[in-house]
């Protein structure tokens, strides 16, 4: 399979030369930030009644309702970097190997074979408890109309908020035994299902594997591994950091 910079030659819809494809919850936003603001990668437009969020992650692979839109819907929003490359940074792209491969063939050129994919994993248990925190987080701060389904799997039905052993108990482990239905966000964890399928569809060489501690321990080294992986000199540190504070969070799980 080819790799490099995507021949004009055939291609209908431009689409992002970069995909960031997770895991969630392990540090996709401060990857994203730096390649956005250093790297030369354009944003995703965020297009009428679309959250401002959309700006790094556009949830079209994910997301039954927007990929039935098919492939001119997701290429409007890169539609102001057809001479230029941009980037997706959905960490829920993790589990749609599948969606992204016919989608970049379906857009014409060499797309799919010149695709650069970046993964960053993170210990699963870790995860999950990150996980947790940043939901139980939501549904103490956000006004309850800014409430999604995602936020709802960490409440019971009076709205009150599930301890994180309950959580795990009644929302994780279930979610583990099954391949749809709620908790999708627990079964990113499965990492070797979903790294085997994109490593079927991809070559390897277009994906790059990171390591969350790695992050932690040596980010400069980390950066240079992305830096040589995308054949670009890209500037700066990592500057974002999702430190959630609250008095609630929790530190670690139980050793029940």
């Amino acid at each position: 399979m080819q790799s490099g910079n995507p021949s004009n030659s055939g291609v209908c819809f431009r689409l992002p030369s970069v995909q960031l494809i997770g895991a969630q919850k392990a540090a996709t936003s401060a990857i994203a930030d730096w390649l956005f603001d250093h790297g030369g990668f354009f944003r995703p437009l965020v297009l009428a009644n679309e959250p401002d969020y959309y700006s790094k992650e556009v949830h079209f692979f994910d997301l039954d309702h927007r990929y039935n839109e098919g492939v001119e819907f997701y290429a409007k929003r890169f539609r102001h970097s057809s001479s230029a490359d941009s980037m997706d940074a959905t960490p829920d792209t993790l589990c749609c190997a599948e969606r992204v491969r016919s989608t970049y063939e379906a857009a014409g050129g060499d797309q799919a074979t010149a695709l650069k994919i970046i993964v960053i994993l993170r210990e699963p248990v870790s995860r999950e408890l990150s996980l947790y925190n940043h939901l139980a987080f939501d549904c103490r701060h956000l006004d309850p109309s800014g409430l999604t389904e995602w936020h709802h799997q960490v409440m019971r039905d009076d709205g009150s908020i599930l301890s994180f052993d309950e959580f795990v108990s009644l929302r994780s482990l279930p979610a583990l035994e099954s391949q749809k239905g709620p908790g999708q966000s627990t079964r990113h964890g499965l990492y070797v299902n979903h790294l085997r399928r994109w490593f079927e569809l991809f070559d390897r060489r277009q994906i790059l594997v990171l390591s969350y501690d790695e992050l932690r321990r040596d980010p400069e080294k980390l950066q240079e591994r992305i830096r040589c992986f995308l054949g670009r000199n890209i500037p700066g540190p990592f500057k974002r950091a999702n430190a959630n504070d609250s008095q609630f969070k929790i530190q670690s799980p139980s050793c029940k």
